[in-house]
């Protein structure tokens, strides 16, 4: 069975891009596991070249358009509290329902999804039991997930979003002009 690996987090527009060919590649079988991933405090990435942003900004625009995916600046920046609660949401078996939902109320509804009322919203509208999942969100095994996802990206040197790997395949993106096609994630996710 083809699988594949996304590392995302929230506070990429590249990684919510990603998910709808991401959610392509599952709608034909592939396996995907999603692994949350935050930049290390201590990293100390590479300057942008001249007129990057700007480069972005048009790509992201034509990217929203070709994809027919909202997208609009999300109105806080600190996605932990979202990340741990994936973990969460992936344990009660709605981990994949939960990515899509968050991405769409970060990027495309403005919502605060560093607030946990908004989290368990999003839970309750995927179809999971707010009591237990707000009481999962507090039992601690979420942090330790989120944790274990961050060591087993620094242990595979993931230094970027989005990220795709299987056992034998990795392609990570440094650059917007390197976001691949749904045959290429087709190609790393069959490679075996």
């Amino acid at each position: 069975m083809a699988k594949l690996d996304f590392y995302f987090d929230y506070s990429c527009p590249w990684c919510y891009l990603a998910t709808k060919t991401v959610r392509e590649l599952a709608q034909e079988g592939v396996a995907i596991r999603y692994h949350v991933w935050k930049m290390p405090k201590d990293a100390t990435p590479p300057p942008k070249p001249e007129g990057y942003m700007e480069a972005a900004t048009a790509k992201l625009r034509e990217l929203r358009v070709q994809l027919n995916m909202p997208l609009s600046s999300p109105i806080q920046s600190d996605t932990v509290p979202a990340l741990i609660a994936t973990k969460v949401a992936d344990d009660l078996g709605r981990g994949e329902a939960f990515v899509e939902a968050a991405f769409l109320a970060h990027w495309a509804n403005k919502q605060d999804i560093s607030d946990r009322n908004v989290l368990v919203k999003i839970a309750e509208s995927i179809g999971l039991d707010a009591t237990n999942f707000q009481t999962a969100l507090e039992d601690g095994a979420g942090q330790a997930a989120f944790e274990a996802d961050l060591q087993q990206a620094q242990a595979l040197n993931i230094d970027t979003i989005p990220s795709y790997l299987n056992e034998e395949a990795r392609l990570l993106i440094h650059h917007f002009e390197d976001m691949p096609t749904l045959e290429q994630l087709r190609h790393i996710a069959q490679t075996k």
